[in-house]
């Protein structure tokens, strides 16, 4: 199902299906430097039944990043929830294969995803869970209009906290 497009991407709920090719992302492991280090077959197909149950449970979550131009199953991006510090939050997340970056498709697709945040979903603010290293990471939050907010500790590991707030006139 099909949630949203961009310009250049068309966002939609994930299947059973796009297993093969997320497990090719996760087993990047430039792709996945900071996000832990590459996951296996299983771990992924795991990771999808846990993004459709979000979908049940919360009616948003991470969608398959689909590029238009050449069809292929390219990221995951989306809304994910998360507890920071016992309060529950909505975090904007964007993770793309690396043939793809450096051309502007994580800024697109997390800006859709703020204001599909804000106005779909209702959301009154978003965050941006980002390893300290992760600059690229950090500037797309950045260009999107989050701003640094603290360092927590996140499964012992330190993590900044990005975050913006639904503009008053939306």
């Amino acid at each position: 199902m099909t949630v949203f497009e961009t310009p250049r991407l068309l966002l939609r709920q994930f299947t059973q299906d796009d297993v093969d090719d997320l497990a090719a992302m996760y087993a990047d492991p430039a792709v996945m430097t900071f996000l832990g280090g590459v996951r296996s077959y299983e771990t992924t197909q795991q990771h999808i039944e846990r993004i459709i149950q979000n979908y049940r449970e919360y009616g948003f979550g991470l969608w398959a990043a689909i590029h238009k131009g050449d069809r292929r199953l390219i990221g995951r991006c989306g809304l994910i929830p998360q507890t920071i510090e016992g309060q529950g939050q909505v975090e904007i997340g964007y993770l793309l294969a690396h043939a793809y970056w450096g051309q502007g498709l994580a800024t697109e697709a997390a800006t859709a995803i703020r204001d599909y945040g804000f106005n779909t979903v209702g959301c009154d603010r978003l965050i941006s869970l980002i390893d300290p290293h992760n600059l690229a990471s950090q500037q797309v939050a950045l260009r999107v209009g989050l701003t640094y907010e603290k360092d927590v500790i996140l499964s012992d590991k330190p993590i900044r906290v990005y975050a913006i707030y639904k503009p008053a006139d939306s």
